[in-house]
């Protein structure tokens, strides 16, 4: 029996499904660029006049909703010093437990995809790292409490991110659920504003396009997002002796791996804890029972 929250909970924004690509900006799409604060203290350039469209060329209005995007990847930056790490995933434990449900869920209505692991995962290193779970402020590091995780989703005209509002209160049925119904409202422009508001993290699963490595723009005010390549079959060593010297209990075996890509805002992390956030991610994932 699989239930669809653990605390009872008006469903909350969600994730999606399969989303194409990163959406940087901010949990708030539709808020305007100039609200987001830059703390470097720099003035805007003067705008650059366009030059001349030739006669041999086309000029294509920007829709709104790139506009938008375009505004909030460049205050991203602006208001950030993006790094980002990057570690390999062994998902064997993750596919043997979705090919075990899947089809239990299908019976249910539920198209059980990875998005909801990668949640989960995301989760359970937010509360061992709860840095990352926060916003960085001139007078201080705003520590969240709730867990409200960004799914960024390709769409038409560009890219949305739908929230799962505290998502460590589903079970997996739960994510699936919502990662499902957020998905084809996002897809069909049916989300509302409450949907697209207060992520405290963001996950893009580029990997579905079939990129092995990203590095993805930062969710503002979000600390960091996490990127989640393509997961592909490869030959890895397993070494049950010395992790890197010569061992005669070493083997070659074929694992379905995925690279992980975490960037994050240096103001508030260095690579040790970003890289522990990451290896809590890897270890969350590998380890799934």
């Amino acid at each position: 029996a699989y239930v669809d929250a653990r605390s009872a909970q008006p469903a909350a924004p969600a994730v999606e499904e399969l989303p194409a690509w990163e959406r940087p900006g901010t949990g708030d799409l539709f808020k305007p660029t100039d609200d987001i604060p830059l703390t470097t203290g720099e003035t805007r350039p003067a705008p650059v006049a366009p030059a001349p469209v030739g006669a041999e060329d086309q000029l294509v209005p920007h829709p709104r909703l790139r506009k938008l995007i375009a505004e909030h990847m460049v205050a991203s930056i602006r208001t950030s010093p993006h790094v980002t790490t990057v570690m390999e995933a062994d998902l064997t434990a993750v596919v043997a437990h979705r090919a075990v449900l899947r089809a239990a869920f299908a019976a249910k209505g539920v198209n059980l995809t990875f998005t909801p692991y990668f949640i989960q995962a995301v989760v359970t290193a937010l509360k061992a790292v709860p840095q990352v779970n926060a916003v960085y402020r001139d007078d201080g590091l705003l520590l969240k409490h709730r867990y409200h995780i960004g799914m960024a989703t390709a769409v038409p005209d560009g890219l949305v991110v739908p929230v799962i509002h505290d998502a460590d209160d589903f079970s997996l049925l739960g994510l699936a659920r919502k990662v499902n119904g957020l998905a084809a409202r996002a897809r069909s422009g049916k989300l509302t504003p409450d949907e697209i508001q207060g992520a405290t993290f963001t996950v893009t699963n580029h990997g579905t396009g079939g990129s092995l490595f990203a590095t993805p723009i930062i969710n503002q005010p979000n600390v960091g997002i996490l990127g989640v390549g393509a997961i592909q079959k490869r030959a890895i060593v397993i070494s049950r002796g010395h992790p890197v010297e010569p061992s005669g209990e070493d083997y070659i075996a074929v694992r379905p791996m995925a690279y992980l890509s975490f960037t994050f805002d240096h103001r508030v992390l260095d690579g040790a804890g970003g890289d522990g956030f990451l290896m809590a991610v890897k270890r969350a994932l590998e380890e799934w029972k």
